[in-house]
């Protein structure tokens, strides 16, 4: 009998070792991250599916089903991104990661998630400035050199800068193989850019009250300066390079062509107030709701940090997770 108990343990430990071929699994550990909720989020079938639950001292173990592979995306309840990752059933991928550093990763269970995490630890200085030329090169670069790979198509979808290089774009992807660029892969990850951006990119800027810095209101209308830059973030992904950034163009124009509003998802005053020093030229605001503000609820905040810039209308003119590619749609518009 107990014999028959050891075995029937052993097999059990098989199975789970090799995983369950019905479902996915992403499990691991966030540094700084505590007891607070990760989510994440992946297409398949065309449905985009949103998995989450509370971290135990920034442990978690999350499941998903996918037949083929899916990027999927993990993200805090604040909407900061933490990684994202390809996985299909029957994989266990094993994450560790830095909420205060994105660039500290290490993830295992496939090839392309071992290849994507080193990719990123190796250029990561130049992923965090965040110039679009510069990681397109590093982009470009790989795919020349790992045709076969579906990380090229990943890093395609992901983080190469498309605006303005479109038919490079369309060659880089003719060179990767079909086997490494799947149909169903590129679809379901355009879908979920879709349902995080596209439906919300023609909502406009309303007005609105919010508590500022210094225990104020600022009292906000897109008509007081002809563009105004949003920079959404909190504490775990602000960065100097992205304030000096925007210092170098806030000190160019006056408030009545340029107004900046420093928009933190902070869980509290206190955390809020320690991200950044006084110093800051321009105006720092907070809300307790994060994403799901009323003054930002309607905009749908994918991920921090983020940027939006809007004209004196409230139109938005650009969205998106690059600050260079939002100051340089600012210089356009305020050069002329």
């Amino acid at each position: 009998m107990k014999s028959r108990l050891i075995i029937a343990m052993i097999v059990a430990a098989v199975f789970a070792a090799c995983g369950d071929d019905t479902q996915f699994r992403v499990t691991g550990e966030v540094q700084g991250l505590g007891t607070r909720t990760i989510n994440m989020l992946y297409v398949a079938d065309g449905t985009v599916h949103q998995e989450g639950q509370p971290a135990i001292d920034g442990k978690f173990d999350l499941h998903g089903v996918s037949g083929e592979y899916t990027v999927a995306e993990l993200f805090t309840a604040q909407h900061v991104l933490i990684a994202r990752l390809i996985v299909k059933n029957g994989q266990t991928i094993d994450c560790k990661l830095d909420l205060d550093n994105p660039y500290v990763i290490e993830m295992k269970g496939n090839k392309p998630v071992e290849q994507w995490s080193r990719w990123i630890r190796e250029n990561a200085g130049v992923i965090e400035v965040g110039n679009p030329r510069q990681v397109n090169t590093l982009v470009a670069d790989y795919v020349v050199g790992h045709r076969d790979d579906i990380l090229s198509s990943a890093l395609m979808l992901t983080t190469y800068y498309a605006p303005d290089n479109e038919s490079q774009a369309d060659s880089l992807f003719a060179l990767i193989s079909p086997k490494a660029r799947p149909d169903k892969l590129v679809d379901d990850y355009r879908l979920l850019l879709s349902y995080n951006n596209s439906a919300h990119l023609n909502a406009k800027i309303r007005p609105f009250s919010i508590y500022s810095y210094g225990d104020s209101t600022e009292h906000y209308a897109p008509g007081k300066s002809s563009y105004t830059l949003f920079y959404f973030a909190c504490q775990e992904h602000r960065r100097d390079t992205i304030v000096k950034a925007i210092e170098g163009i806030y000190d160019d124009y006056p408030r009545r062509r340029l107004k900046v509003l420093d928009v933190s998802f902070a869980p509290d005053t206190l955390a809020w107030k320690r991200e950044r020093p006084d110093s800051l030229k321009w105006t720092r605001v907070w809300t307790p709701a994060g994403v799901a503000s009323a003054s930002f609820d309607h905009l749908n905040i994918p991920r921090l940090p983020y940027y939006i810039v809007s004209d004196s209308t409230g139109a938005q003119i650009y969205r998106g997770s690059s600050v260079k590619a939002a100051l340089d749609s600012l210089h356009r518009r305020l050069d002329k």
